[in-house]
């Protein structure tokens, strides 16, 4: 148990170091967020649906989170559950229970595996939804503006602008 939990937040911790890694443009480097701030697909990365909620779409973010959560609660619980018939049946006295034991070790391995994979699939559908989010965002961003100003001198100005 301990040594998949060490994994676990071994994986997560060098998942959420990689992206600084990755090679970036002059351009988005002007554009990036400072280092200190973390944007949404940061946040849903470490933590299903922090990313949703830092946009303001709390439904999703709590959606995601309490999903999240829901499958964890059950992977620890069905690991418990398969560690304690597993020393059942390693104590076990006859051939029966030895099978019987070994048997609902097995089922609650199973469940775990799959809500393991649940756990993952949210993770995952989190990310998505994340990344659909920033991407809408960069494109309202890429627009026309057109403006229309006066100075001092009371001279009209006329100014159109695209942003790519």
């Amino acid at each position: 148990m301990k040594r998949a939990f060490k994994f676990v937040f071994s994986f997560f911790l060098l998942i959420s170091l990689l992206p600084p890694c990755w090679s970036q443009t002059e351009e988005s480097q002007v554009r990036a967020s400072p280092a200190n701030k973390l944007n949404s697909l940061q946040k849903s990365l470490l933590i299903p649906g922090w990313g949703q909620i830092a946009e303001k779409r709390y439904l999703e973010g709590a959606l995601f989170l309490s999903a999240e959560i829901f499958c964890l609660y059950k992977v620890f619980s069905y690991n418990h559950k398969g560690n304690y018939y597993y020393n059942h049946y390693k104590k076990a006295d006859n051939v029966s229970d030895a099978v019987k034991y070994r048997g609902l070790t097995e089922d609650y391995d199973t469940k775990r595996n799959k809500f393991l994979l649940a756990a993952a699939g949210v993770w995952v559908i989190n990310l998505i939804d994340a990344y659909s989010i920033v991407r809408n965002k960069e494109k309202k961003r890429k627009s026309v503006n057109l403006k229309l100003e006066h100075n001092e001198k009371k001279d009209m100005l006329f100014t159109i602008s695209f942003s790519f």
